[in-house]
């Protein structure tokens, strides 16, 4: 069960490799939201959008979105995270 934090889009396709069905994708940056969305695979865990990450985008309202306190909430449910640059 680990928090994997996507902030840029240049370890993309090494974050979506470790995923698994427990952990969590948290998108930080709306670059990593703009890579992870040109991304057309099915993730096998949860995705959630840091909400700054998502202004001025409509394409991805998909996504749940959470603030920095659903973001702590996160951090402290996820035994291991991982940042991703």
């Amino acid at each position: 069960m680990t928090l994997h934090m996507l902030f840029g889009g240049s370890q993309l396709e090494n974050c979506l490799a470790l995923l698994k069905g427990d952990d969590t994708l948290l998108v930080i940056d709306r670059g990593a939201l703009e890579s992870l969305s040109a991304a057309t695979v099915a993730l096998p865990c949860d995705i959630v959008v840091l909400e700054d990450a998502r202004s001025g985008l409509h394409a991805n309202e998909c996504f749940a979105l959470i603030d920095t306190a659903g973001w702590l909430e996160l951090v402290c449910q996820h035994p291991h995270s991982m940042s991703w640059y």
